[in-house]
């Protein structure tokens, strides 16, 4: 498959406007320069990238996918150009982003507004979900997972980690004996974020002895989002562990208890970016990754 990139400008116009003449008027270009670079992609692609109607264009399915690399395409040769004749280029364009719902609710939402009055021409496009984005199909830029992934070519930074910790509403850690033991303390566990439901929990005691507790399955309520988990636990649900980064407000305004500090969990939750391995990534990734950095810092 063999097309020119010359002919993705025109593409890109009439894509986002539906119409040739008025593409050609952005551009500056003739009506007739337009339809020829549309007519050429889609012979070259083998695609049929627009539906024609009588006085408007649409894209086809195939053509709304294409736009998408298209656009990416452009902004690549942007920056490219502008790093090469060493240029400081503004941020600018679309930037599609995964967040998991925690962290974007809890971390970076109180700060959105002002990353979008810093950098008014980036147009945010943020994807909220739970389980592992696929940057290359769904075309995100990048994304921040919890944990980290495995025998992938993408690269990963860690972005930020926090311990869990042991948490219940006053009035469950009231009916809690003051130092279970680690058998007792399985037995007492109500509800747990779904990842820590199906292996054993690593705890560490006061005298640095390790033991992994089994949780009791049929009892235990899983969750796949550690605010829901945590909202359940301030309802006297019961008790818990979660990441401390989500509990330090629950916990200074007395709806959380925070509990057994003499029995460590081994496990972390961390936070990385993950994004493609591309040696000039544009300037308004770099400012989003800065971005989160700093946020992250101020919570850490």
């Amino acid at each position: 498959m063999k097309w020119n990139v010359d002919h993705l400008p025109a593409f890109v116009a009439v894509a986002e406007i539906g119409g040739i003449s008025v593409a050609a008027r952005r551009l500056g270009k003739p009506k007739s320069t337009i339809s020829r670079a549309i007519a050429r992609l889609e012979e070259d692609i083998g695609l049929q990238l627009f539906v024609r109607g009588p006085r408007s264009l649409r894209l086809t399915h195939d053509g709304s996918q294409f736009y998408q690399h298209a656009v990416r395409i452009l902004e690549q040769v942007e920056a490219a150009s502008a790093e090469l004749a060493g240029l400081s280029e503004t941020p600018r364009g679309t930037l599609s982003v995964a967040l998991p719902m925690a962290f974007a609710r809890e971390i970076v939402g109180p700060h959105l507004a002002r990353f979008q009055a810093e950098y008014p021409d980036i147009r945010l496009d943020l994807r909220i979900g739970s389980g592992q984005p696929d940057l290359i199909r769904d075309a995100i830029d990048m994304a921040v997972i919890v944990g980290s992934v495995t025998d992938s070519d993408l690269i990963q930074q860690r972005l930020i980690n926090t311990p869990l910790i042991w948490i219940a509403s006053p009035e469950v850690a009231a009916t809690l004996p003051e130092s279970p033991g680690l058998d007792e303390l399985a037995s007492l566990i109500s509800a747990v974020e779904t990842r820590y439901g199906e292996t054993p929990v690593t705890v560490v005691d006061k005298n640095g002895a390790i033991r992994d507790i089994k949780l009791q399955g049929e009892q235990v309520m899983q969750v796949n989002d550690p605010i829901l988990l945590r909202e359940f636990v301030c309802t006297s649900g019961g008790l818990s562990f979660a990441p401390d980064l989500y509990c330090r407000a629950a916990i200074r305004d007395g709806s959380l208890v925070k509990l057994f500090p003499h029995l460590q969990l081994r496990q972390e939750s961390s936070l990385s970016l993950l994004f493609p391995d591309r040696r000039l990534l544009p300037k308004k990734t770099q400012v989003f990754m800065s971005f989160l950095r700093d946020i992250c810092a101020g919570v850490r």
